[in-house]
């Protein structure tokens, strides 16, 4: 039976001359991979052009739960994007969060909290702005809400040192290798609590950035044993660089 989701492209690779397997996070049945066939002409170029990282797409296909890679009847992006393709900083960003959702995202399962904050995160991205540079850092803090480990609004002048084990804020550093130091708490503290609503408000230099977001990850690399390393991380510091 054909069936029609939304989707969000996580990644995809060339598997023959004419095909890809693109591997896709989806409204009703959560990651899944396909088969995209194309060819040399203009339609199948511009088809091949929609299966880049966090791209959104309406897709229809023959849905079979025993299959490993599902067949695609028809692929459209919707909405298109009007700044990510063309804006390098948001292009950079994008590359990096695909990554990190392919990493977490695991579920052959709908979830459609999840997805609705993916899908609106993201096209939010492509519409905004002002503190763009601060928005992978306030969405893996809002992605953590969907995946278990949201960090508690325990924060306070006593409760000063963010503790990545237990997710909340403690008086002092018991165990250094599980407490964030001072100014990265505060600094996670005050983009939890503005969020997408205000984060542009939230001043921080290119060194902070840095290093909020390796104290992110770190965080997330506890909680999900099986992460790993984020490679295009250098990426990211690069395009972040005073030279990049």
């Amino acid at each position: 039976m054909l069936q029609q989701t939304r989707a969000i492209v996580l990644n995809h690779i060339k598997y023959t001359d004419n095909t890809a397997i693109a591997h896709i996070y989806t409204e009703h049945f959560g990651r899944l991979s396909i088969m995209v066939r194309h060819s040399n002409s203009r339609k199948s170029i511009s088809k091949k052009s929609i299966l880049q990282p966090l791209f959104l797409l309406v897709i229809n296909l023959q849905y079979k739960q025993t299959r490993e890679i599902q067949q695609t009847k028809e692929i459209n992006n919707s909405p298109i994007f009007h700044d990510i393709p063309f804006n390098v900083t948001k292009s950079g960003i994008v590359f990096f969060l695909a990554e990190v959702l392919s990493k977490v995202l695991k579920e052959e399962e709908a979830n459609p909290a999840l997805f609705e904050f993916l899908f609106h995160s993201i096209q939010f991205f492509d519409h905004c702005h002002e503190g763009m540079a601060n928005f992978h850092l306030v969405f893996l803090l809002e992605l953590s809400k969907y995946l278990g480990f949201y960090p508690n609004n325990n924060y306070s002048e006593q409760n000063r040192f963010f503790n990545i084990r237990e997710g909340f804020y403690s008086k002092s550093i018991e165990i250094p290798e599980i407490y964030l130091d001072e100014e990265i708490s505060r600094n996670i503290q005050k983009l939890t609590i503005n969020g997408f609503n205000s984060f542009e408000n939230i001043m921080l230099s290119r060194n902070q950035r840095a290093n909020i977001l390796r104290a992110i990850l770190k965080y997330y690399q506890y909680h999900l044993a099986d992460m790993g390393q984020i490679r295009s991380l250098s990426i990211l510091n690069q395009i972040f660089s005073p030279n990049g």
